[in-house]
């Protein structure tokens, strides 16, 4: 999509994100021109447990972050056509810079990464500061790991919400963004988890020698969950972190100086996390035999020991840490501390996952309230912690901190973020962030003639995705809307249990819950608030459907004979037949559909209110249910392989099991569908296989109308995938666990 057609469709979304991307836009084509552009977003990264430790190289360490739902860094990008990258900002603060990707002569990489880039790094020397500097780590990082692939640059204007020096990891972002879009202009694949890692080494670039916990969260992050990034192993995992009615707020103090001098403060704790303090302990692979051997550490370490008793340690210091071998003034080196600090953020961080773990989406609220007090607690000791044993607070973030604590409903605060200056990371509730607000105004920034939400320095954050491409529809505000789900849970199963499949399909289990829950709960995080879902049962299903589903509020409607998926749905017309609003159909069988798939369908529904339906769909090889468009790109019909015997294509669109409908119109074409191809004497339909079908039967006649019948494909093509057949049940679990 031309950067001049988003602008266009941005006019017409009246909202704070549309404006904010109208701008970004207007920078980017007064500075480079039209064409072909690309919106990625990188989320503000929120550390709630794990400060300082994701360096640590001598025992198992974790950390439990996020991503802000509402604060991140967007990157609007073109291929430039040369090997250049031209670099531009919104904020007045980065004037506009460019550099060659091919000045630098970089290594190509071999087995040894880590030491390659490091001795790189090492005859290259520490860059002049400049904001630049964060994409060209990842760009010179990308030509070492993949040589002649990259020929190209690329063109971008930055857009951030997230305060420079705050702690929330708005550089990291950078070297993120800057990793995806060298390797998408030069058609280079990879994953979040890889451009995760690759990110984390090229930010060594501008001299810092930190960890991956920014980079990870960064990419990884999930809607409504934390990230548990587990170092040791290098894998990380999704726990559940309640979004209502909880919220994040951080305030901003003053920036962290990124100079020479924090540097080194910096720099001076990874060594001694990831140099000094293995060469005296070992790895130590357990907790509880770590304290007494931690405790036991000599409280400092001189530069003389160092270099008599561990040489190999001070050379390799000398070749990673050099500025902070030539600065004798700061020797000798604190041991004994920095590690309690490991020790306790661990524990803390292993605490506070097994708190979330206890929590479910339908917890009551009072034992969500105690969980998260709980988890404030945790967050308050690590503040200590890190001011106590870490020292890398200041006088100002400590009267923040004061501050914040000082009211009544802050469940914990703490520094977060490196140090030295930026974030103080507060945890309350939405009821009383306004408040929160207020309170920090009057008592820490009206003294310093600050007014803190203009000037950006307060966000309010709540767990959102990752790393991603920006879909246009996301920026429209969820729009209250009257909708109905009916939830398809009927059918004999006989190919299922042909194949193996010893359950009903709707209560199969995926990922230990069965799919028919997998498909209602994303359709509630999708949609909020809705009527009362309407679960369509055969007699072989129902039992099992009914026990999976015992403590949902949803309406039980029995088809008594398996007449095809049309003939489920018009079961419920008895008790549909009043309403006026919109009706959701989905099959209990696509587990791998996700809420914000939902959540799209309902605002297109929105935009497109003329349509009698909804079908989002996908492009995917071998299409189930292939759908055909005339030369003007309007829906003319669709078929189904299985059921239909039509000849399946190589690739094409499909649907993905869900569709959104107007109510009277869906049941008007049903009930006329009836009507023409009911058997009274044979009790089925004059139809393939005696069914009466569902959606493409209604597809083939809302078609024929002038707005019958408007697709588009806003899924991904792995939601596509239901269960048919056992094999389907993994691959509905990779799919899922992909996705996420």
């Amino acid at each position: 999509m031309k950067v001049s057609e988003i602008k266009t469709a941005l006019a017409r979304i009246d909202s704070d994100a549309g404006r904010r991307l109208s701008r970004l836009c207007s920078l980017f084509l007064d500075r480079y021109g039209d064409g072909p552009g690309s919106l990625l977003r990188a989320p503000a990264r929120i550390d709630v447990l794990g400060e300082h430790i994701d360096y640590v190289s001598y025992l198992p360490t974790a950390s439990l972050t996020f991503g802000s739902r509402e604060h991140d860094v967007l990157m609007l990008y073109k291929d430039s056509g040369e090997p250049r990258v031209r670099s531009a900002s919104t904020s007045r603060n980065y004037e506009p810079s460019s550099f060659n990707i091919l000045e630098d002569q970089v290594p190509e990489f071999g087995q040894n990464v880590t030491d390659e880039w490091l001795a790189f790094l090492s005859h290259h020397g520490t860059p002049t500061p400049h904001w630049q500097n964060y994409i060209r780590g990842a760009v010179t990082f990308a030509r070492a790991k993949f040589g002649e692939r990259v020929t190209t640059g690329f063109d971008f204007a930055l857009d951030s919400t997230v305060p420079a020096g705050g702690g929330a990891s708005s550089s990291s972002a950078l070297v993120v963004l800057g990793g995806a879009a060298i390797r998408e202009v030069n058609k280079i694949s990879f994953t979040p988890a890889e451009l995760a890692r690759d990110s984390a080494l090229a930010e060594w670039y501008i001299g810092t020698r930190g960890g991956s916990m920014d980079h990870t969260t960064i990419c990884l992050a999930q809607r409504a969950h934390a990230v548990v990034i587990n170092y040791r192993t290098g894998q990380t995992r999704q726990v559940y972190l309640p979004d209502e009615p909880f919220q994040w707020l951080t305030f901003f103090s003053k920036p962290a100086d990124k100079g020479r001098e924090v540097m080194i403060q910096y720099n001076e704790r990874a060594a001694v996390s990831r140099l000094l303090i293995p060469a005296i302990t070992g790895s130590l692979d357990r907790l509880d035999k770590a304290e007494d051997l931690l405790t036991s550490l000599p409280a400092t370490i001189s530069i003389n020991t160092l270099r008599s008793d561990y040489p190999a340690t001070f050379s390799e210091l000398k070749r990673s840490f050099p500025a902070l071998v030539n600065d004798t003034s700061r020797w000798p080196l604190q041991l004994r501390s920095r590690a309690l600090h490991h020790l306790a953020e661990v524990r803390r961080v292993t605490i506070a996952t097994e708190i979330l773990d206890s929590i479910q989406t339908e917890s009551a609220p009072e034992s969500r309230l105690n969980a998260m007090a709980r988890l404030g607690k945790l967050i308050d000791e690590s503040h200590a912690s890190l001011r106590d044993l870490y020292n890398v607070s200041t006088s100002e973030v400590e009267e923040l901190v004061d501050i914040v604590r000082s009211h009544p409903h802050v469940l914990g605060a703490r520094l977060m973020g490196g140090g030295f200056g930026g974030n103080v990371l507060a945890l309350t509730t939405s009821e009383h962030s306004a408040s929160l607000i207020q309170h920090v105004q009057k008592h820490y920034y009206d003294p310093q003639q600050r007014d803190g939400v203009r000037e950006g320095s307060i966000m309010i954050s709540t767990p959102g995705d990752g790393l991603g491409h920006v879909v246009l529809l996301d920026l429209l505000p969820r729009v209250s809307q009257d909708i109905w789900p009916v939830i398809v849970a009927a059918g004999k199963g006989t190919r299922a249990s042909g194949s193996g499949i010893e359950v009903p399909k709707p209560v199969a289990l995926i990922d230990r819950e069965p799919s028919i829950v997998h498909v209602l709960k994303n359709l509630r995080r999708g949609l909020g608030q809705t009527r009362p879902p309407v679960i369509i049962v055969s007699p072989q299903t129902e039992a099992a459907v009914r026990q999976a589903l015992k403590n949902e509020d949803v309406t039980f409607v029995i088809q008594p004979e398996a007449l095809g998926t049309g003939d489920a749905v018009l079961q419920a017309h008895e008790l549909m037949r009043d309403f006026n609003g919109l009706t959701l159909v989905v099959w209990s069988t696509q587990p791998v559909i996700q809420a914000k798939t939902f959540e799209r369908t309902a605002k297109l529904a929105n935009v497109h209110q003329a349509f009698d339906m909804i079908v989002p769909t996908t492009f995917r090889q071998h299409p189930y249910a292939p759908i055909k468009r005339n030369e003007l790109g309007e829906v003319r019909s669709a078929s189904e392989t299985h059921l239909e015997s039509a000849e399946r294509e190589d690739f094409g669109e499909t649907n993905i099991g869900m569709f959104l409908l107007k109510n009277q119109s869906m049941f008007e074409v049903l009930l006329d569908l009836r009507s023409r191809y009911w058997n009274e004497s044979n009790r089925n339909y004059d139809r393939k296989k005696n069914e009466l079908g569902f959606p493409n039967e209604l597809i083939n006649s809302f078609a024929k109308r002038k707005n019958g019948v408007f697709a588009c494909a806003i899924a991904d093509w792995r939601e596509a995938q239901g269960i048919k057949e056992l094999p389907d049940l993994l691959t509905c679990e990779r799919f899922i666990s992909e996705l996420r």
